[in-house]
């Protein structure tokens, strides 16, 4: 009772405020960000280790996404709050950051980034079998590795390409490095396609499993 007499609290407020939302690029930059860390705190009256994204688009249709950051102990508080969402005219919300099929280019800051363009290998978490260990490879490392966004920028990117539950259930862990030296680009796999790999693997370990069966 309590969760839902939260949710229904945050969706009160929500539905006050959500034409603030809508047009938030017509306020000064004060007024945004403080429009934005009232977004947080009521959210945060909900549950704490949620987040959200919101895009409005050139007609000021407004997106609300709920993320738990890929912290898989709070899916369901962002599914839970999203299931209570009501209906409010030109808004819609979404539960955890989805596969975005034209996710594969992001900027951050000074960064751009194309998946296409960039290189993984992975092997399985020897701890979490069901899970990848994944280096990231970036063909001009050296240089880019001097800036302080290059992580979250990949978290990002790699987030986009493949959802946050798939990202959360998939990826145990990440790192960015150059191409090895003594190898060409054409011996990695593209980043694009690590989503085909994961689903590839999965495929290959139900078949297992049915065999054994």
């Amino acid at each position: 009772m309590l969760r839902s007499n939260d949710a229904a609290r945050f969706w009160n407020w929500f539905e006050q405020r959500n034409e603030d939302f809508r047009f938030f690029r017509e306020m000064d930059q004060d007024e945004i960000v403080s429009l934005f860390d009232e977004l947080t705190e009521q959210l945060h009256l909900y549950c704490t280790s949620l987040y959200f994204e919101m895009r409005v688009d050139e007609q000021n249709q407004g997106e609300l996404v709920i993320t738990a950051n890929c912290d898989q102990d709070f899916f369901d508080d962002a599914e839970y709050l999203v299931g209570k969402a009501p209906q409010i005219e030109r808004w819609t919300f979404t539960a955890l950051i989805q596969a975005d099929s034209d996710g594969g280019t992001i900027e951050y800051g000074e960064l751009e980034l194309i998946a296409e363009d960039m290189w993984f290998t992975a092997v399985e978490d020897p701890d979490l079998p069901e899970k990848l260990n994944i280096v990231v490879h970036i063909s001009d490392y050296e240089s880019l590795k001097q800036n302080e966004n290059l992580d979250d920028a990949v978290f990002i990117l790699l987030q986009s390409l493949l959802g946050e539950k798939s990202f959360a259930e998939n990826i145990s862990v990440y790192i960015v490095r150059d191409l090895p030296e003594s190898m060409e680009e054409d011996e990695f796999p593209t980043l694009d396609t690590l989503p085909a790999y994961i689903a590839y693997l999965k495929s290959e370990r139900n078949t297992a499993m049915g065999n054994l069966s």
